[in-house]
């Protein structure tokens, strides 16, 4: 997995540098290969507009000025990374000025892709997962619109997308001055745990068998065979209706779940366990 950590603060210590700290250090204990971008020590120049309110940027992807300021050169270092890391510190409830210009460029050149009918590539944060750390230094009453700027940058850019386990927001770690111990240790299992969902074995095909068991077969060529008779005698009511075999028996893989019908499913992590 290549990960891309996207640093927001203009500080080399504090509060908001901790998680850039701990987002390398958990990177090199699990063997990730990351790269760490700092928007403050980079000369990107915002958004101007070009033409009519839309640049090159809409037609061929890429900011007219982005040879000169770097940015043309981290958004291919954005498509070959497989997962993201932002860190900002909350200024005035936002996210920082160097990674909120950052954004609003890759969005004009990714989200545009959609609307390209000369082009077949999708945005290169589809199927991509994110983690967002937003750290307030006061009382930490906007992290939640911080959160929320970012989310709908990405979403523009179909970087919001289902399974959450494997694309889209994989957490959110709300920072503050109280809860930086523990919060610490939550984003490094964060990462830890994206890092699981993204280099684990995606099963590709489900059979059932007799008796409620269950054969999955794997991308890796793994087959393995689950008892999922359990489940239906737990009573739970979402599984209640699977006693009828020919009900059970329309099991089919929906990214990392095994689905009946919508809401009627359960995770292969669970059946692993």
């Amino acid at each position: 997995m290549k990960l891309l950590i996207l640093s927001g603060t203009p500080k080399a210590d504090g509060l908001t540098y901790s998680f850039v700290e701990k987002a390398v250090e958990t990177a090199k204990g699990l063997g990730i290969d990351a790269e760490l971008i700092s928007f403050s020590k980079m000369k990107l120049t915002k958004c101007v507009m070009c033409a009519d309110g839309w640049g090159i940027c809409f037609d061929q992807h890429r900011c007219a000025f982005g040879d000169k300021d770097g940015f043309n050169e981290l958004q291919k270092k954005f498509q070959e990374a497989d997962a993201y890391v932002y860190i900002t510190p909350v200024y005035w409830g936002e996210m920082s000025e160097g990674l909120k210009i950052f954004m609003s460029k890759l969005r004009r050149c990714q989200a545009t892709k959609q609307w390209n009918s000369k082009i077949t590539e999708g945005s290169f944060l589809k199927d991509k997962p994110s983690i967002i750390v937003a750290a307030a230094g006061g009382g930490g009453g906007g992290i939640v619109n911080c959160f929320e700027e970012i989310e709908r940058a990405i979403s523009h850019m179909s970087g919001d997308n289902w399974p959450r386990e494997s694309s889209g927001i994989f957490d959110y770690i709300a920072v503050s001055r109280w809860n930086k111990k523990y919060k610490l240790e939550a984003f490094g299992e964060a990462i830890k745990m994206m890092q699981s969902f993204m280099t684990r074995p995606k099963a590709v095909k489900v059979t059932p068998l007799s008796d409620y068991k269950l054969l999955l077969e794997f991308d890796n060529g793994e087959k393995k065979e689950y008892d999922f008779k359990p489940h239906i005698e737990s009573g739970r009511y979402r599984y209640r209706e699977l006693k009828d075999v020919e009900k059970f028996n329309k099991a089919q893989i929906s990214g990392f779940k095994v689905e009946w019908w919508p809401l009627v499913d359960i995770d292969i992590i669970d059946l692993c366990d």
